[in-house]
């Protein structure tokens, strides 16, 4: 009697064990295939954890399908769910799961997971994000369980597992290799069967060919064409069988009648009957362009996928937490209401609190979007994933988790990506519609040729398949995209979603940011202003502030450091910071300070000039010596930019979190006659619906994080180079050299495009529409519809590439709004 036993439901093994399954790196024994085949399941669905959290174990294996039904009860408990659960605001028994989805590959995929699990009893909403493959699931849980909305997305041919960071990485690796792989095997294939396609529709031409050597070519090609059609055409079949089982027409059911159909005739003809035509050239072309095109599409999804782990990763993975009366490092994760939390410089701030102790300085750019540090003292609001700079500090947590300020911009952000463009709910309505209509074509060929000559009614039905595939009419538009998006990249703007231009000619309302995008998003001394009593020059005074800033690491200090890098500098001793007030130090026996009027000269009662940015003042001991102004410069070509759009006639907004006066200033310097200041992310937000629910379509251009939920609820988002990581990736398109002229470029060049796909749809409707009868009336041989559908692809990308060859304007840069230079003027 064997002492091993079956890590699944604990039956005896063989001695020695014939099956195994790896489970978390390490093989276990099974003691038979069923059993392996569930624990594989189990693992690949990314349900290991179920072996962790059992009780008992499992009864040995019969039915699949049963088995996993079983298995899947485990994530029904709260404990389990407590990861990826949490509970709706509206209801005790509305609960919503962050689930990851693997088998999505396009749209239709996104349609079929929503529609199908909405229908079912219990289920109220399925929001399934295309990019990141995560899906949004709310559903009552006194009716339905989770573990059976998990198996009917099992059913209908995906996988379904608790979100994780680590999970969605791995499964946008795999998905991403699988499709080079198959666009690798298309496309060896399709070159070396179009080498013999060549040989043979010579022979037929010159019909001097003889038989020997055609059958052989035809064999050759067979065994190129099975790997394209078996292996990279693979998903094509896998997803028109679910979408047939489930009484759903998509897009791959014809795909996959055709290439299965046109495979299948050429192996009958090859091999069976001795005669006919063979399309193994027509099968692995096809094949190779579906999937390039796929895989473009994938590329793009991927680059949208990791914002999740961006906002992640602001949080810090461990915290200071007063315990007994000691400071203990703990996880974030361990952190409730009203603990005592130590802040180092430096640190990220781990959840939203109340200053105790201290006074420092935060930087919230990462969720304000706004460039300068804020002073903090006691009784001031710290929000969670702001950086401290200055000093260590004290605070009280007020709020943990879902409840800090970075969640609420989580949660916008999944709002607004929840929301589908008109065009896309269309779409999903005309598709069936369509797949129908050329399957009921299709099948009135062949009922119409099998009494008039039986015989040919197959490669009828075949041309007429063929001739059909709107090969010409999808790469219309996409062709025309693509190669002005191409174009557009050359210039500095990377589109990185396919709607950015076709949507670019219905917008009316252009929306800027102002931090980091109308400006530059850099500190700079902009302008010195010596005082009465003052004999130093401007060199001078940048020369010994920045000899005091030397010793500060405040983001203030770096733009002294810059001014003051010239020649023999001065040198500071017996340096002190004064977090929220200013630097003391000396320089040649004499002291100076530097920073707020009431620290660098108590004694004199002086007011900033009320001009935009920040003033500091610089002081010896005895006079007040000059004002320095520190701002964030507007990029030259601003001003160029905003006359642009004006004059194609859009609404140019100004939308900023900053203070009134300076988004005032700012709007006035430009020319912009609309704007908001002090708005927060939810508030930007609503505006930008508002808007769009009067009938406007929205371009907005930002670059903070404050600014993703935006960027993502409007028409078309674009976000600047320098842009955070999140931004950039939830961003339609990416101003890559920070040029805004691009922006009006851009409009410029979707008047060519529109000219474009017109003339492309125009010819592609054409020849469906006069190809469509002479196939069905026999007068079109199968390679001749193949051939016909690869020229008129041909003329349309042809046509799309002059987009390649447009000459957009790219107008000098303004310099208008350009800072002054430091010495330009002297303002006593």
């Amino acid at each position: 009697m064997t002492n091993t036993h079956c890590f699944h439901c604990a039956l005896p093994v063989t001695d020695p064990a014939l099956f195994f399954a790896e489970v978390e790196g390490t093989e276990q024994p099974m003691c038979c295939p069923g059993c392996k085949a569930v624990t594989e399941a189990i693992v690949a669905g990314g349900l290991a954890g179920y072996y962790q959290h059992r009780t008992e174990n499992a009864p040995q294996v019969s039915d699949l399908n049963q088995r996993l039904q079983e298995e899947l009860l485990i994530y029904d408990r709260e404990d389990i769910q407590k990861d990826f659960v949490r509970q709706s605001n509206d209801s005790d028994h509305q609960h919503i799961a962050s689930l990851l989805i693997d088998g999505i590959t396009c749209a239709a995929c996104v349609w079929l997971l929503e529609n199908h699990l909405e229908a079912l009893p219990g289920v109220e909403r399925v929001n399934v994000n295309l990019s990141t493959h995560e899906a949004q699931i709310t559903w009552q849980n006194d009716t339905i369980p989770l573990s059976s909305i998990l198996l009917e997305i099992h059913r209908i041919g995906y996988k379904a597992f608790p979100w994780r960071a680590d999970h969605q990485e791995v499964l946008l690796k795999k998905e991403n290799r699988a499709s080079i792989r198959r666009l690798a095997v298309s496309g060896l294939g399709a070159m070396q069967v179009m080498m013999y396609a060549i040989a043979l529709y010579s022979g037929a031409i010159s019909n001097d060919m003889p038989e020997i050597y055609r059958d052989l070519i035809r064999i050759v090609s067979a065994i190129v064409a099975t790997p394209v059609v078996f292996y990279a055409a693979a998903p094509f079949f896998k997803a028109a069988w679910r979408d047939i089982k489930i009484r759903h027409l998509g897009m791959d059911v014809p795909v996959s009648i055709a290439i299965g159909g046109a495979y299948l005739a050429s192996l009958w003809a090859t091999f069976i009957s001795g005669g006919g035509e063979v399309y193994y050239d027509s099968v692995s072309m096809f094949t190779f362009f579906l999937l390039t095109g796929r895989y473009l599409e994938l590329r793009a999804r991927h680059a949208t996928a990791r914002a999740a782990r961006a906002l992640t990763n602001l949080l810090p993975p461990s915290c200071l937490k007063q315990i007994n009366g000691q400071y203990v490092r703990v996880p974030v994760a361990d952190l409730q209401i009203d603990d005592l939390v130590r802040i180092l410089p430096g640190d990220a701030i781990p959840a939203d609190g109340i200053l105790l102790t201290g006074t420092t300085s935060v930087n919230e750019a990462m969720l304000t979007g706004e460039y300068l540090p804020i002073e903090k003292h006691q009784g001031d609001t710290l929000l969670c994933s702001s950086i401290n700079v200055d000093h260590p500090v004290e605070i009280k947590v007020t709020n943990v988790g879902e409840q800090t300020r970075v969640a609420g911009i989580i949660q916008l952000l999944q709002r607004a990506q929840q929301d589908k463009p008109a065009i896309a709910r269309l779409a999903d309505k005309v598709a069936s519609w369509f797949v129908a209509c050329v399957l009921l074509v299709a099948i009135v060929v062949y009922w119409g040729w099998s009494g008039i000559a039986p015989e040919d009614a197959f490669w009828v039905t075949l041309s007429v398949l063929v001739v059909t595939c709107p090969c010409a009419l999808s790469l219309a538009t996409p062709a025309a995209l693509t190669a002005a998006t191409g174009y557009l990249h050359r210039l500095g703007l990377l589109v990185t979603r396919s709607h950015v231009l076709e949507g670019l000619q219905s917008i009316d309302h252009v929306i800027f940011d102002k931090t980091g995008t109308l400006t530059k998003g850099e500190l700079s001394l902009t302008q010195v202003m010596p005082l009465d009593h003052c004999k130093h020059s401007q060199n001078e005074l940048v020369q010994l502030a920045s000899a005091l800033e030397a010793h500060s690491e405040h983001p203030i200090a770096r733009a002294f450091t810059l001014q003051g890098s010239g020649s023999a500098p001065q040198q500071a001793c017996d340096v002190k910071n004064h977090p929220g007030k200013g630097i003391k130090g000396t320089i040649g026996k004499i002291q100076y300070r530097i920073g707020k009027p009431d620290f660098a000269h108590p004694s004199t009662n002086l007011t900033p000039p009320k001009l935009e940015g920040q003033w500091l003042l610089l002081a010896d001991s005895k006079h007040p010596l000059c004002w320095f102004q520190i701002t964030d410069s507007l990029r030259p070509e601003a001003v160029t930019t905003v006359r642009r759009l004006h004059e194609m006639g859009k609404n140019v907004w100004l939308l900023s979190g900053d203070a009134e006066p300076v988004v005032a200033a700012t709007a006035e310097t430009l020319g912009i006659r609309h704007w908001k200041s002090e708005s927060s992310p939810d508030e930007k937000l609503s505006f930008i619906q508002e808007l769009q629910q009067q009938g406007h379509k929205v371009l907005m251009v930002g670059d903070g994080i404050n600014d993703v939920p935006v960027l993502a609820g409007a028409d078309i988002s674009i976000a600047m180079g320098n842009a955070s990581d999140l931004a950039r990736t939830s961003a339609d398109a990416v101003l890559i050299s920070g040029n805004l002229e691009r922006l009006a470029d851009a409009f410029n060049l979707t008047i060519k495009t529109r000219k474009i796909i017109r003339q492309n749809l125009v010819w592609a409707l054409g020849y469906n529409l006069a190809a469509l009868p002479l196939a069905a009336a026999g007068m079109i041989a199968p390679w001749m519809a193949a051939t016909g559908m690869a020229l008129s692809s041909l003329i349309v990308v042809a046509n799309a590439l002059q987009l390649n060859k447009s000459s957009a304007p790219a107008q000098p840069l303004s310099s208008v709004g350009t800072p002054a230079p430091l010495n330009a003027e002297v303002m006593v």
